[in-house]
């Protein structure tokens, strides 16, 4: 029983007993009535009241209301790694295996006054548990297709890059895209979608800038991102991910993208101003039960200093596949390769790996298990001194000969 039923209750009940009071005798039946009645409009106000705003889960936990409404969300990703390495890999150990909390974030999102969108999300570091902002944003809807929005954000550029970390077909996106993605940057951006195409065009801070001040000397002094993408069949939302489960209806998408960032110019005598071009193809296939996915990323570098200027031109591509075996089994692959300039003075040049694993969807992306194994055809020492490696989201933790073989094992939540 609510309250406004129990309040009703309670003023049947002192009506009863005032009629059998000695006082409720001089109280005439028409007051009983007035005071039943104006109980009875009081409740229906408060429960009128009620119904103006809700709560619950509809895909995300919520809180709405006369146009606004506040999403509340997170997500976990825990991983169990083994990475194996030659032996001569000295003071490392050939053998690395152990626990690791790789993401747990929390996010809060929705809608002001209808058209003005918003969201806010930051992740616990997987080492010291420090806390760190993501994504900070705010958007405006107009209503013919076109949004203007302004924050922090994953530049618009890759599509790997772009879906979230937890709607990747294996554990982590491909080893080349994590070594040539811009990630976040700080950026005013516009954006328009049709039916068929969409495009974002924005003015940002350049690569990995998040959690920045205006005047870092990471930032670019200008940056400009845009992506333009065209879908041929299919629904948007096939491609939030590189998944396509059983029954599903055929897709198809390109997406073509560039960037560019002039350098950040200080009076330092011996800095070097670096400009940075790149561009990117992707083409995303789904079907019933199967999905393609395939990329290629091209980078230009302008370096100038005092002691001289380089350039370097380094390019990548992903080509990777899954199909589903049950409707809660999918078994994927993946080639990916690095191609250095030859100016990088490394002594390999080009650095290909495989990926193969299974992932099994307990309930979507929202409760998935993922095992896969990483192959590096070639030594991976150099991309070491590059600063490239190690990385332990990829569990790549460089290795002088070839072959470093990298198990991970993943179970990922949303809620």
């Amino acid at each position: 029983m609510n309250r406004s039923d129990r309040r009703v209750t309670g003023a049947f009940a002192a009506a009863a007993g005032l009629a059998m009071s000695a006082g409720a005798l001089a109280q005439s039946a028409d007051q009983v009535r007035a005071a039943v009645a104006e109980m009875m409009a009081d409740a229906e106000t408060r429960s009128s009241l009620l119904s103006a705003g809700d709560a619950g889960h509809d895909g995300a936990f919520f809180i709405a209301g006369d146009n606004f409404r506040l999403n509340i969300g997170g997500a976990l990703q825990f991983r169990y790694i083994v990475s194996l390495r030659d032996d001569n890999n000295a003071p490392d150990d050939d053998f690395s295996n152990g626990f690791q909390a790789n993401d747990t974030r929390i996010n809060f999102g929705g809608t002001v006054h209808k058209d003005w969108a918003f969201f806010v999300e930051g992740k616990f570091d997987k080492e010291g548990g420090g806390f760190t902002l993501l994504d900070a944003y705010a958007a405006y809807a107009f209503a013919n297709g076109v949004g203007l929005g302004w924050g922090q954000v994953k530049a618009p550029i890759l599509r790997e890059d772009m879906t979230s970390d937890f709607k990747q077909l294996a554990v982590d996106r491909a080893p080349s895209t994590d070594f040539m993605r811009h990630d976040r940057v700080k950026a005013i951006w516009l954006s328009y979608a049709a039916e068929n195409w969409r495009t974002w065009v924005t003015f940002n801070s350049g690569a990995n800038t998040d959690n920045t001040d205006f005047n870092a000397m990471s930032n670019a002094d200008y940056a400009f991102s845009a992506r333009v993408e065209f879908l041929f069949d299919g629904a948007w939302s096939q491609f939030a991910d590189f998944t396509s489960p059983r029954g599903s209806d055929f897709g198809a998408m390109l997406g073509l993208a560039a960037h560019y960032q002039g350098p950040h110019n200080t009076p330092a005598f011996a800095d070097v101003d670096t400009s940075v071009f790149l561009y990117s193809a992707d083409l995303g296939l789904e079907g019933d039960g199967w999905n393609f996915f395939g990329s290629f990323i091209g980078r230009h570098i302008d370096a100038d200093s005092f002691a001289g200027d380089a350039e370097f031109d380094d390019f990548s591509f992903v080509l990777q596949g899954g199909v589903m075996l049950t409707d809660a089994w999918e078994l994927f692959g993946r080639f990916d390769a690095l191609m250095l300039d030859d100016d990088r003075g490394t002594s390999e040049d080009f650095f290909p790996f495989l990926t193969v694993g299974v992932n099994h969807y307990f309930a979507g992306h929202a409760a998935k298990a993922t095992l896969d194994l990483v192959y590096s055809f070639e030594k991976t020492g150099d991309l070491t001194g590059l600063g490239l490696l190690p990385n332990t989201d990829q569990g790549l933790l460089g290795d002088i000969e070839e072959g470093e073989v990298v198990l991970r094992a993943q179970f990922q939540l949303l809620f």
